[in-house]
């Protein structure tokens, strides 16, 4: 029944031929979005130092990881920070452009038992099994000689400058769809589990570094209020403050590329909705 409104709403309101038009008043308008993306990485190198090692592990290869769909796990309230999501809250500053502040939670998994070149050495006092000296070449890498993710996540807490280019709107102005494209700046703020040579500590939450972002994407907003968006957003992150241990006896860094694809539901809210009319049409 709710479908069936919805298209005949559009429908009406696109073959109305009113005396006049409107546009809708969105300066100082808040909005929310929440929805849920899938990422991809590119390669990056991992530089580990500590007690008796100095290690760079190149082009490293990694992937998200996707919560199991189901109303528990995406709609009950509880567990909607668990899968890889995106939220976001902002206000327009004019009729085209809004700024932002939000969070985009990925999740960051390096593949398990690559082949990687490694450079660096290992003393017999950090690793009987892996002392040696490393001069870029090829080894086979178990989960016990290197393994980390950040699972909790890759959290991106960015502020965003958006502009919005609206394709078409229906005549009684309830209905639009736009294209949307932004650039971002932000904190890169995981929570990293490393494993290195034997040894492995589930870190907490913390600042590693920082990113930035662009992203494009599609909007179509109806019910003047309600709006549902596609994206693709690519960033770029570095951090220099990777925690591999509670001891700050030893440090990681990296720096990589990342994509993300997502879908988000969001609605506004009118501080000072106002209506105004356009010239009559004749």
């Amino acid at each position: 029944m709710f479908i069936r409104f919805f298209l005949l709403s559009i429908l009406v309101g696109s073959s109305l031929n009113g005396m006049s038009q409107k546009s809708i008043h969105k300066k100082y308008d808040l909005f929310f979005s929440w929805g849920y993306n899938r990422a991809a990485y590119t390669k990056s190198d991992f530089n580990i130092s500590g007690v008796g090692y100095d290690l760079t592990f190149k082009d490293v290869r990694a992937e998200d990881y996707v919560t199991t769909f189901s109303l528990e796990n995406y709609f009950k309230p509880a567990n909607l920070t668990i899968p890889q999501y995106v939220g976001r809250l902002g206000m327009y500053l004019n009729e085209r452009t809004s700024i932002s502040i939000g969070v985009d939670h990925m999740k960051y998994y390096m593949i398990l038992n690559q082949n990687l070149e490694i450079e660096g050495q290992i003393s017999p006092q950090a690793s009987e099994k892996y002392a040696d000296t490393y001069n870029n070449t090829s080894h086979d890498v178990p989960f016990r000689f290197l393994y980390f993710h950040h699972s909790d996540g890759l959290n991106y807490a960015n502020i965003e400058i958006e502009y919005n280019f609206p394709l078409w709107t229906s005549l009684n102005m309830k209905h639009s769809w736009e294209v949307v494209g932004n650039l971002g700046i932000g904190l890169v703020v995981p929570k990293t589990y490393v494993m290195i040579l034997n040894d492995d500590v589930d870190n907490r939450f913390h600042i590693a570094g920082g990113g930035i972002s662009a992203k494009v994407g599609t909007r179509f907003n109806f019910f003047k209020y309600f709006y549902i968006e596609a994206a693709s957003k690519n960033g770029f992150v570095v951090m220099p403050n990777v925690l591999v241990n509670n001891e700050k006896n030893a440090t990681a860094n990296q720096r990589f590329g990342w994509t993300q694809f997502y879908g988000a539901l969001g609605f506004n809210i009118s501080l000072s909705r106002k209506e105004k009319d356009n010239v009559e049409s004749p």
